[in-house]
Formats: C-alpha cells, sequence, structure tokens
C-alpha cells in the first residue's frame, strides 16, 4: 500500500493526545492518494472530525461523474404535486411558479416533486437549481427507465395522503387547487380517480374526457360532456381522460405494468384498474387545467410507435382484452410488416422465461454506449427487443478500483428494486453473453424454482474448476459455493435489506469495506449466507470467461 506524502503543518495536523483520530485542520487534496485515505481512513476513528472530511475527499476521488442518488425524503403533507419532465425546464419553471404565485393558500398543504427523466440533458441543471430554490420543491434525476410510466413513481416516492400528479407543462385558474384539497379533506378514504376538464387555448370551451376509440395510434378521442361546462356541477363518472392532470390517493394507486417502456399507452389503462380495484373514475368540473401542446423545437424525448404498441399489447394481455382492434389501428399507422414484427417480438418476450423476472436491468457506463448498442443483438436472440425490456442503470465509474463501482452499482439498483416494490430484478452487465439454447434451459430452470425459496440465482459465473451438487429434487439448478462473477445474477426481494444493509452505500465506505472482501462477487461466493442457486447449463457468460466454459456460447 502506498504510504501518503505528509501535507505542509498549514493545512494538515495532529493532536497527538488521542493520534491520528483527532485531526482539526482542512486536508490538502493534492497531497493524498487514494491508497493513502483508505491506508489511513482504516486507522481513524469513525467518530472523528479527521474521519468525515477523509472520506468526503475520498468520495470526490473515487467516482468519476455522479454517484447514485436515492429518492428524496419528504415529509408528508397533505398533498403531493408532482410532474415527470424530460428536457422542459420552461415548462417545469412556468407550472411550478404559477401555483405559487396564484395559489399562495395551498402552499402550506402541499409540496412539489420533480422526476427528471433526463438528468444529463442541457435542462437538468437549470431545473435542478430552480427545485433547490423553492420551499418544499424535491428534484429527483432518474434513468433506468424512460417514459410515460415514470409517473408511477410519484406515488412512490410521495408520503403525503394524496398526489396530484400533472405534465411539466399545466396551469390551473385561481381556486382549482384550494378546491381540491377541501373537496379530498371531504372524501378522505376515496379510491377514486379524480380528473377534470381540459380548457382549451381560448378558454372558451373544455374536454370533459376521452371516448374509448382508437385515433392517431392511441386509445382514446377528447370529447366533451355537457355536465363538464358548469365548474358548479357535482362530480360524474367518465370512461377516461387524459393524463395530462390526476389525482388519487397514494394508497389507493393502482400502480402501473412494470413492464411498460416509452411514450404512451396508458389513457384507459389506469381508469380501468382503478375500477377493478373498486374505484370511479370521476370527473370534478371545477377540476380545471390548460396543457401547452405546442412543441416549436420539436418533441424532445424518444416517441417511437413500435414502443407505444408493444404497450398497447402488454396492457391488453394484462387486462384480459382482445388486442386485435390494437393491431388493426397500427397497421393504418405503420407499415404491415413491421407491426407483425412487433406483434410476434411482444409474444416471445411475454411468453419467455425472462418474462418472470419484474425488470431487468443492465449496468453500462455512460462513455461506453458502444457496449450498450452491441448488446442489443445478444437481449434479442434471448427476446428482449424492445427499450422498455431492459433498464439502462448508468455504471459507478471509479476508475482506481473498479470493483468499487461495480459493488455500488449493484447497490444502487437493489435499492431501486426496494423503493419501486420489485419481487425480483435480473442484473446483467453489458458484456454479458447467451448461450444459444439460453431460453429453452433457463425456462427449465425457472420451472424448477417455482414455489422454492431462494434469495440469489446465478445465470453464469467463474466455477473455478468445481462441480456443484444439484439441488434436491431439481436437474436444472445447482448449489454453487465460490462462484464468482456477477455478469448475470437475479436478486429476489427476500434479500433487499440483507445486502442494503450489509453494503455501504457511500463511494468511500464501500472502498473501505472492500479491503476485506475485495469485490461483491467474493463477498457472495465465501460470506454471504444465503438461499444461492445456480441455473443448470449455464445460460450466460462474458468474453473473459470462454476457456473456463464447458457449454457453447457466442462471444
Amino acid at each position: 500500500m502506498e504510504t501518503p506524502r505528509r501535507p505542509s503543518s498549514r493545512s494538515w495536523r495532529c493532536s497527538h493526545s488521542d493520534g491520528i483520530g483527532n485531526v482539526e485542520a482542512p486536508l490538502n487534496e493534492t497531497s493524498w492518494s487514494t491508497d493513502g485515505l483508505i491506508g489511513v481512513l482504516k486507522q481513524v476513528a469513525r467518530s472523528s472530525p479527521f474521519y468525515e472530511r477523509a472520506t468526503r475527499m475520498l468520495d470526490r476521488r473515487l467516482v468519476v461523474g455522479a454517484a447514485p442518488v436515492p429518492p428524496p425524503a419528504m415529509e408528508p403533507r397533505r398533498l403531493t404535486i408532482g410532474m415527470c419532465t424530460y428536457d422542459d425546464f420552461d415548462g417545469v419553471y412556468f407550472s411550478l411558479q404559477a401555483i405559487r404565485l396564484y395559489h399562495p393558500e395551498v402552499l402550506e398543504h402541499v409540496n412539489f416533486l420533480v422526476i427528471d427523466n433526463h438528468p444529463t440533458g442541457v435542462h437538468a441543471e437549470p431545473v435542478a437549481r430552480l427545485c433547490a430554490q423553492l420551499p418544499e420543491c424535491h428534484y429527483f434525476p432518474y434513468r433506468s427507465m424512460v417514459g410515460t410510466a415514470t409517473r408511477d413513481l410519484l406515488f412512490r416516492i410521495s408520503t403525503s395522503d394524496f398526489v396530484l400528479c400533472m405534465d411539466s407543462h399545466v396551469m390551473f385558474p385561481p381556486g382549482v387547487l384550494a378546491r381540491l384539497l377541501a373537496y379530498i379533506d371531504e372524501h378522505p378514504d376515496t379510491n377514486d380517480l379524480l380528473q377534470g376538464p381540459l380548457v382549451n387555448d381560448s378558454g372558451t370551451s373544455v374536454s370533459s374526457h376521452f371516448e374509448p376509440t382508437w385515433s392517431d395510434a392511441m386509445w382514446g378521442r377528447w370529447s366533451t360532456d355537457e355536465r363538464a361546462r358548469d365548474p358548479e356541477g357535482p362530480p360524474f363518472e367518465v370512461p377516461m381522460q387524459g393524463l395530462g392532470v390526476f389525482a388519487c390517493r397514494r394508497e389507493a394507486w393502482p400502480g402501473l405494468n412494470r413492464k411498460l417502456g416509452g411514450f404512451g399507452g396508458e389513457e384507459g389503462y389506469v381508469h380501468e384498474r382503478v375500477r377493478r380495484a373498486g374505484g370511479r373514475t370521476l370527473c370534478l368540473p371545477f377540476f380545471r387545467w390548460l396543457h401547452r401542446f405546442g412543441r416549436p423545437a420539436g418533441v424532445p424525448y424518444p416517441n417511437v410507435l413500435r414502443e407505444r404498441l408493444r404497450n398497447y399489447l402488454l396492457i391488453a394481455h394484462e387486462l384480459g382484452d382482445d388486442p386485435g382492434p390494437a393491431v388493426e389501428h397500427f397497421r393504418t399507422r405503420m407499415p404491415p410488416e413491421d407491426v407483425d414484427e412487433v406483434v410476434e417480438a411482444v409474444r416471445v418476450e411475454r411468453s419467455g422465461p425472462f418474462a418472470f423476472f419484474d425488470a431487468i436491468y443492465c449496468i453500462n457506463l455512460d462513455r461506453q454506449a458502444d457496449r450498450w448498442q452491441a448488446l442489443q443483438e445478444q437481449l434479442a436472440r434471448v427476446g428482449l427487443c424492445f427499450s422498455g425490456s431492459v433498464r439502462r442503470v448508468p455504471a459507478v465509474e471509479t476508475p482506481d478500483n473498479h470493483h468499487v463501482g461495480c459493488a455500488l452499482s449493484h447497490r444502487a439498483i437493489l435499492e431501486e428494486a426496494r423503493w419501486q416494490g420489485l419481487r425480483n430484478v435480473l442484473v446483467l452487465e453489458d458484456d454479458v453473453r447467451f448461450s444459444p439454447t439460453a431460453v429453452a434451459d433457463l425456462a427449465a430452470s425457472l420451472h424448477e424454482l417455482q414455489d422454492r425459496a431462494w434469495d440469489l440465482l446465478y445465470l453464469g459465473g467463474h466455477r473455478w474448476g468445481q462441480t456443484y451438487p444439484l439441488l434436491p429434487g431439481c436437474r436444472h439448478l445447482e448449489i454453487p459455493r465460490g462462484l464468482t462473477c456477477t455478469h448475470a445474477i437475479a436478486y429476489n426481494h427476500t434479500v433487499y435489506n440483507r445486502l442494503l444493509e450489509e453494503l455501504p452505500a457511500r463511494p468511500s465506505e464501500m472502498a473501505l469495506w472492500l479491503e476485506t472482501y475485495k469485490g461483491i462477487d467474493q463477498f457472495y461466493a465465501y460470506r454471504f449466507q444465503a438461499e444461492v442457486l445456480l441455473v443448470r447449463p449455464a445460460v450466460a457468460t462474458q468474453p473473459g470467461m470462454a476457456p473456463h466454459e464447458t457449454g457453447e456460447f457466442t462471444l
């Protein structure tokens, strides 16, 4: 281990009364190597001021770019006003400031949550700065999945009684939000979805709901019920409505399909889920809103029709609806052969073994987009063909020790899986390679896994020449001991809490932890007591492991 050079007495000094554990002056950033800081921290009392200063320095030294950010801790309010945004600073600015300027009577009862779905874009920093300046306004950068289904996360992060979800370019007439708060105070246990009329730009007409019909690659067409014209009129049920604005009691929110991706498909689906959970879908005539539809600079996000069609097909399957009308409508919007390709790809994905996992994540460095693109061929070979099929997680880059970044990346996924309530997740690394028979072999292993207790499931790994016994009563599941590598590993919900307690969240703490455990795979292999299984035969490998594999892989 490298011995740190002693800085000048002006930047570093010890109190010899209690040794190195009491360091009073600031550290000189340039005088310490990473290994030197780790070496000293191993000897320092964690309660000392020096320890905290040195770990902050080590955090900065270890990580290139952004480290994972957990969801904000929000104090409960009567109502959280939340929005998801993608490169729309102007919309966010005027939406938030309009509420603060024209609805001051509600501010003590609400907080704000902004989920930035493109936190590496040019709009991200101004949006984050704005949120930091506004009282009770929380900013959360989120990249794992991109699309309109991220609105589901507003309900999972908020701790308020009710959540109002709005597009990031919406304004309300004065008094509307106060009336909404009064309504939910009168109906504190409601299971209903609360919406209101969209007001057109001239303010002369309203649209109260969507008619359930196909139009312009979308399920639903704007329509008006005459009862919506009077803002003093009573609530009434509607079949569906656009999702630019809606409110729901947080504990009554039915959630969205975890596999949805891209933009569009939730209109009508949310309403049906609410009804099946015992709620109503209401139009409150006073709950009026204005929506900016114009985009002179163009739509900034990827709005791909094949991804939207996939959403509609997944929704039809979940609800038990006939997908035929959706398919026929999209034949008028896409080349018929492209529609047929999407229908078959969704059938393969939905019926394949990878559908067993609530979510599939892939860890990939931002600067290695080429590896992400190269991986798409591997994913397509096992039936994962859409952007919503696999969530790309930006790897934590730690050049001095890649084991730190690997462990932090896995931990970030575990934390996300826990707060999103995922039953299980499959984590891939971007150099994973699948066997030609991966689909059939994994299906056989998962069939045996049904109704069995498990914590970790490896789809492959480095055996180091060992053979492993079969799980009793199984032919496709082994009990590994000493298996390493984490290029394809599944985590069950039963293990989230234990691992999150064990794995440090801070880069500096992870570096110190790895002084003992060397790598997260080494910890799993030799120190972690859990129900660990390995599929037989292995279905995933890495290029560097090819000489050690007994099966066939396409590298």
